[in-house]
């Protein structure tokens, strides 16, 4: 029999699945052409289909030598060197065969597969998505690069996958429950709520999905007590299940019941000690409990977050372990929102007394407000070279690098408005009768609970009215549409002062000739505090841990009042309260 009448049989035999003749047939070719690559490639492709990769490489590495340019010896090469776990290897092989043939659909399943395992998931979505184009009803590549851009944190590509999905697999309950997960990433709660609810149908005891039902109904803002029942059934079906028992702790802590929001964090940390987002919110409930030593320690566990939101910044410098700064020369950076880099920013002139050549790093809109930190050598604005300094720290980590137990009293202000620029507002102020109240109504809406903290400033138009006040708004980022959706009102004794308004030197120094800054939870009441000024400012039920959980009163402003919501959502009483307050101030005046 010729040799090409073996390799016939061998193939005809393999496809019929008679792997003995197959191999029979390919092993006799070899007898008369050992280095056949047809036959080489053939057994190393039984060899695979029977689990021996050990036996497939070296003959589809021999079957290459021959033939270079075979692009599915290459990808099966890649498969075997994959089972192998010589993964680096295999990923060569991978992007030969890709190279060599685009259009072979299972080299670019075996690359991204290879990639996959290598925890390479940018790296796998181009051979994926190959994969999809050349197989247009394939379903298994099309989870796995749903599940890529959903590790990669691309939910608005993730969310076309998973639909697109749906559309060949309307009964798959996994799809179903990963359209949720990318849904409450993106804040569209609602709709998650309803993708959860159809894949409880098809799968009811799934406990990751009675969760993840549990978080979103949460954040509606309205569903509080639905949210619990479905958090506990999960727990019901898996007692270790940690992140459920953090995610009551969530809505125990969304309702301010601390005490029990602690318990259920504990439970979490029982189960899983090492849970960042867990012992992150311990921190945050022992702060609104005044405990600071243990919460700014549970506090570190923040930037382990996945939806951490500092810069990543390589510096020169190891990380200040604490202790005695005196000689040395710290770099103190902001990492998270503007109003937390101001409240920070105090421990900057703290550390100089003590000793330390200080540079404080910030986001550009801080720098000029900054330069006005007393005892500071140098500020640089995020992303500029660091000047020469021995340890950095972020600003937030600084109490517990401290070890503080209370908050530091302030004996003056820590910020300043700059002289010159406070005259020119002076003058400008200077006709002006009557309170002089500065407003703002919102936060950066990018902020995960932004809807609950920002009242807007349709809830404050009750205060507008008061009789003997001059308004002026400092409000800056989204909050601004409200102006637009009250074109026109609310007449001469309110001035928008938003457009005059470059960064927070800016604003520092128009509140330095304000009588009252009312504000939301967001940077300018950090501002209005950190100066000095007056300050009143709105809290939502679920106060950020640095107010507290009660109280009128916080030790780290004190010009500053707080005026906290009663329930979730329920701003008229707060406002209310704020009016009659400045009814009374402006009648004192």
């Amino acid at each position: 029999m010729s040799g090409g009448d073996l390799l016939a049989q061998g193939i005809a035999a393999q496809n019929a699945g008679r792997m003995e003749e197959a191999e029979t047939a390919f092993r006799a070719l070899l007898q008369t052409r050992p280095e056949d690559p047809s036959a080489l490639h053939a057994l190393g492709v039984l060899a695979l289909v029977r689990g021996d990769a050990e036996a497939a490489v070296p003959l589809l590495a021999r079957s290459l030598r021959q033939r270079h340019g075979d692009a599915a010896a290459f990808a099966n090469l890649c498969a075997a060197l994959r089972q192998l776990g010589r993964l680096d290897q295999a990923a060569i092989a991978g992007r030969e065969a890709v190279l060599i043939d685009p259009n072979l659909d299972m080299a670019h399943h075996n690359l991204a597969s290879v990639l996959l395992d290598l925890k390479d998931h940018e790296g796998a979505l181009e051979p994926l998505r190959r994969y999809i184009e050349l197989a247009p009803d394939s379903t298994f590549q099309r989870f796995l690069l749903g599940t890529s851009l959903m590790v990669l944190n691309r939910e608005a590509e993730a969310e076309t996958v998973w639909r697109d999905l749906l559309r060949l697999t309307p009964d798959d309950g996994r799809v179903h429950a990963n359209l949720g997960v990318v849904l409450k990433h993106l804040r569209r709660f609602e709709e998650a709520v309803a993708s959860y609810h159809r894949a409880l149908v098809l799968m009811p005891t799934e406990s990751a999905v009675l969760n993840n039902l549990g978080l979103s109904l949460s954040q509606t803002g309205e569903s509080d007590d639905e949210a619990l029942l479905w958090l506990r059934r999960a727990i019901r079906l898996k007692p270790d299940f940690a992140d459920a028992w953090l995610n009551i702790a969530l809505v125990l802590r969304n309702q301010n019941r601390i005490d029990e929001a602690l318990d259920y964090c504990r439970r979490a940390l029982a189960a899983d000690p090492e849970h960042a987002e867990a012992n992150t919110l311990l921190g945050n409930c022992l702060l609104l409990k005044g405990q600071m030593r243990a919460g700014f320690a549970a506090y570190e566990w923040r930037t382990k977050l996945r939806e951490f939101q500092a810069p990543k910044h390589m510096y020169p410098s190891p990380s200040w372990p604490g202790g005695d700064p005196a000689g040395l020369t710290l770099l103190l950076h902001d990492e998270q929102g503007l109003g937390d880099g101001i409240q920070f920013a105090r421990y900057a002139p703290m550390l100089a007394a003590r000793g330390a050549r200080i540079i404080v790093g910030c986001a550009r809109p801080l720098v000029r407000l900054f330069a006005s930190l007393p005892g500071v050598a140098e500020v640089v604005a995020t992303g500029q070279s660091s000047p020469p300094h021995d340890f950095h720290a972020p600003l937030l980590s600084l109490p517990h690098l401290l070890a503080e137990e209370t908050v530091p009293p302030l004996a003056a202000p820590y910020l300043s408005a700059e002289p010159a620029l406070s005259a020119r507002w002076a003058d400008r102020f200077a006709g002006v009768g009557g309170l002089k109240v500065g407003l703002v109504w919102a936060g950066n809406p990018e902020f995960r609970d932004d809807r609950r903290r920002s009242p807007g400033l349709a809830t404050m138009l009750g205060l507008l009215d008061v009789p003997g006040v001059r308004f002026f708004a400092l409000q800056k980022g989204g909050g601004r549409g409200d102006l637009e959706r009250l074109a026109g009102w609310p007449g001469d004794h309110f001035t928008d002062l938003g457009p005059e308004i470059g960064d927070f030197a800016d604003t520092a120094a128009i509140m330095a000739n304000l009588d009252l800054v009312i504000s939301s939870c967001t940077a300018p009441a950090h501002l209005a505090g950190a100066l000095g000024r007056p300050a009143w400012t709105i809290l939502p039920l679920n106060a950020d841990w640095r107010w507290r959980e009660s109280g009128t009163d916080t030790p780290w402003y004190p010009t500053m009042t707080l005026f906290r919501q009663e329930r979730i959502g329920d701003w008229a009483p707060v406002m209310g309260r704020v009016r009659e307050a400045l009814v009374r101030l402006a009648a004192a005046r």
